[in-house]
């Protein structure tokens, strides 16, 4: 589905939060979009209600004056959340930050500028990104086909009779196929089907050695050519087996010089792509944004946090040893409307930002596991590109370079204990960790979690204090700056 579809079917989910997680897994074009509208639901559904129909509470701010700049609101409002003297004492970082500009403003050809210059040098580094993986790709193709071929070695060597002499055939046939067809009409092959030699190729499959030539019911003349061909073919396993297993361990630690590189284009190019896609524009559909103007739209948010400590409700919590830990938090959404202007001084060139700006007060609580939702997503939003472009490529082959990634001691190991737990998997604590995880993510968890009353008291000590540090950064702005309050 693409994502009006999913916010058409949004509408009429129970359970929205777990609609858009399970399509977020599922859907492959869209992902930045859904990522976007899921964390504005859950901020949503997160966030405190008031009143008999549990509205989410906001309060929310205009400021219209193009005779100041909008950077002392800004820097007002976050250093009021977080002085722990003055303010609010809140644990606060920056949630999100997009911009628009009208495309023929001088602001927009100082940013496109500064975009194309990241991009290029991306795109140098992910070419040699594409060159590394290719060189990966070809290893592995060719460490597979090393390993047939060295099985076969080691099944000539078998005790099994039967296996050995299976084993053998097969590298008489590699080696008619690879090295003696190289001698022209002069191989055994050509000289089977056009000199008439027709005896020639099976007595070379039957002889192990130059006395089993004597054996056989041979004339002299193909003797003559047999004999050289059987020890030459004899020399050639010796030699071929202990070349094969070298350049084998050669191209095997090949591999992980080559992932070793990859993972340092990567650490290299990220920092391109995200500083490219900041200095990226978002279009925000805005009639605020008029191309012939010389104006631009910015969009910033502060998320601040205090974890609430269950004796500060009641003293006699702290025994109760609860181990989920409740945040009361506020986030702060700016909305700025600038018209950019240009000062020049001796130090060089800057812009002066001065227009309208809207400020939404929004009251929440979280609890840890959010906080940590929250953070991967945030971590996410904007980077499925880069994912694509850099990890992408080596997630099919992911088992094929943990096989070769391993060493022989490791190996060895492997084979006298037990099975190990998938590497993958490894990361996960067990199978009800890996379910339940599998559960959240795609909102089917049937069992819910049961809140106790002393829970119940700490979200309720934890939606006051929001309400209350939300309402206290929006009033004391207001008298700060001379605005009526009440």
């Amino acid at each position: 589905m693409d994502i009006e579809q999913i916010k058409k079917e949004l509408k009429d989910k129970k359970d929205k939060v777990a609609f858009l997680k399970e399509q977020l897994v599922s859907s492959v074009t869209s992902k930045s979009e859904i990522r976007t509208l899921l964390m504005d639901t859950f901020r949503s559904e997160k966030s405190v209600k008031v009143g008999v129909f549990k509205h989410p509470l906001r309060y929310r701010l205009v400021y219209d004056s193009f005779g100041e700049g909008l950077e002392p609101i800004y820097f007002w409002i976050l250093d009021h959340m977080r002085d722990k003297y003055n303010g609010l004492g809140l644990d606060v970082s920056k949630t999100a930050e997009d911009f628009e500009a009208s495309v023929g403003s001088g602001y927009f050809a100082e940013i496109g500028a500064r975009a194309t210059r990241m991009q290029e040098q991306a795109m140098k580094m992910l070419g040699a990104i594409n060159q590394v993986v290719k060189s990966i790709v070809n290893l592995l193709y060719d460490l597979k086909e090393f390993e047939e071929r060295l099985t076969m070695y080691e099944k000539s060597h078998s005790k099994n009779k039967n296996e050995a002499d299976a084993a053998v055939l097969g590298l008489k046939q590699l080696w008619m196929d690879n090295v003696d067809l190289k001698r022209g009409r002069g191989s055994i092959n050509q000289l089977t089907q056009q000199l008439q030699f027709v005896t020639l190729r099976d007595a070379f499959m039957a002889a192990k050695n130059e006395d089993d030539v004597e054996k056989i019911d041979l004339n002299e003349r193909v003797k003559r050519i047999l004999k050289p061909r059987i020890q030459e073919f004899n020399e050639w396993r010796g030699r071929s087996e202990k070349e094969l297993q070298k350049r084998y361990n050669i191209e095997k630690s090949y591999v992980k010089s080559q992932l070793g590189s990859l993972k340092i284009y990567a650490l290299w190019t990220k920092p391109y792509l995200k500083a490219a896609q900041r200095l990226g524009m978002k279009d925000f559909s805005s009639p605020d944004i008029v191309p012939v103007f010389e104006n631009m739209q910015i969009e910033l948010a502060l998320f601040g946090k205090r974890e609430i400590e269950p004796a500060s409700v009641f003293e006699e919590y702290k025994k109760l040893g609860i181990k989920k830990k409740y945040y009361s938090c506020v986030e702060v959404r700016f909305k700025f409307r600038t018209v950019p202007q240009a000062v020049r001084s001796a130090q060089g060139s800057h812009y002066v930002h001065g227009g309208r700006t809207e400020v939404v007060f929004i009251p929440m609580v979280l609890t840890d596991d959010d906080m940590n939702y929250l953070k991967e997503q945030e971590m996410l939003e904007g980077l499925d590109l880069i994912e694509d472009m850099v990890d992408a490529p080596l997630r099919e082959l992911r088992e094929d370079i943990e096989k070769y990634l391993k060493g022989e001691e490791e190996e060895k190991k492997e084979k006298k204990r037990p099975k190990r737990e998938n590497i993958v998997l490894s990361t996960f604590k067990g199978f009800k960790d890996v379910l339940g995880a599998f559960k959240d993510l795609f909102g089917l968890r049937e069992i819910r979690e049961t809140i106790t009353f002393q829970e119940k008291q700490i979200i309720k000590s934890a939606e006051d204090s929001a309400k209350g540090n939300a309402f206290n950064v929006y009033d004391i702005y207001k008298k700060a700056h001379g605005m009526p309050t009440w």
